[in-house]
């Protein structure tokens, strides 16, 4: 019998916080595994400024998020989180968290030793986060799975310059799980409604203000929501945790995004929750949490990964440099 992973529906059953019973905090497919070692908590500043090319990978379980060279080679360890999940980089190496069962997004700045900027997402659980950058503003959006302290229904938080603007909802998606921008400012996600059912659409205009979630239709059935990631090229790609694939679209025309333009099969995955792009938009990573490994996979051909190596029960997943639109 094959063994299904669920990732982004963990919960915290490992630390003392407040959810539901039935795991709806994390963003992996429901019958997902508990991580099972401890890490071991160090810094090494001077490896993480030598390295060409970053890997950074959470632990749910443990509140860890480690740093990686593309060898597999673990070069620092960041501790001291409760639950974190989804991770992205801005063009200059600063690693954002969401932390989800302490409701903050955290922003880390290399080589990552010192304590983090916190930009507060209360009464929310943070499972996904973006930024987007244009000229001195930045933006970074939340998507925030359900409310605290009883998992009711999600929603976003977006923060401009660190500013925290007014979080706001949809009745179209109950569960918001990965987010991202477009270099307009539009910003895609993927989640559930009320009923299950995969959601996918945006909020066009979210950097200007507007708050409007609509649904996007897609050609092809995705079964379980993972990562969203927006192309240098404009295109948008979404995880299919369960289908164990990545596909690719063009951007939406009248409400659709129509029919991939890609499909990047991952082969040999057990249960890729996020994925991230490299800078030439030739790869992609992926958190591949059922089998405890980082791997990456030829973009968009995919196949077999071309490289995987070990770490505990990933959620999320970031790569420095990274593809950004």
């Amino acid at each position: 019998m094959k063994k299904v992973i669920l990732a982004v529906l963990l919960v915290a059953c490992f630390v003392s916080v407040a959810v539901a019973a039935d795991n709806s905090v994390a963003v992996g497919r429901p019958d997902i595994i508990a991580s099972s070692a401890p890490g071991h908590g160090f810094v090494n500043p001077q490896a993480v400024m030598a390295a060409k090319e970053l890997v950074f990978a959470t632990n749910y379980g443990y509140g860890y998020i480690y740093v990686y060279d593309t060898t597999g080679k673990m070069i620092t360890e960041i501790t001291g989180l409760s639950g974190p999940q989804g991770l992205t980089v801005d063009q200059k190496g600063n690693l954002y968290c969401a932390d989800t069962n302490n409701s903050n997004v955290l922003v880390y700045k290399p080589p990552y030793t010192k304590s983090p900027t916190t930009l507060s997402d209360a009464n929310w659980y943070p499972a996904g986060v973006a930024v987007l950058t244009i000229g001195k503003n930045t933006w970074v959006a939340a998507s925030n799975i359900c409310s605290a302290p009883d998992c009711t229904q999600g929603g976003f938080t977006i923060y401009k310059n660190g500013k925290e603007q007014t979080p706001f909802q949809s009745s179209s998606i109950y569960r918001v799980y990965f987010v991202d921008f477009d270099k307009k400012g539009n910003l895609y996600a993927d989640g559930e409604n009320s009923s299950g059912s995969v959601v996918v659409g945006w909020v066009p205009g979210a950097t200007k203000g507007k708050t409007t979630f609509d649904v996007l239709t897609t050609g092809n059935s995705i079964e379980f929501p993972g990562g969203v990631q927006v192309t240098s090229k404009g295109d948008i790609a979404i995880d299919d945790q369960e289908g164990y694939a990545v596909y690719t679209y063009k951007p939406p025309v009248k409400g659709s995004l129509g029919s991939p333009i890609a499909t990047t099969s991952l082969s040999g995955a057990s249960d890729v929750v996020e994925f991230a792009l490299t800078a030439n938009n030739k790869d992609l990573w992926g958190g591949d949490y059922g089998n405890s490994a980082a791997d990456e996979w030829a973009y968009t051909a995919g196949g077999s990964a071309v490289t995987s190596f070990s770490t505990e029960y990933p959620i999320g997943i970031a790569v420095y440099p990274a593809d950004k639109p």
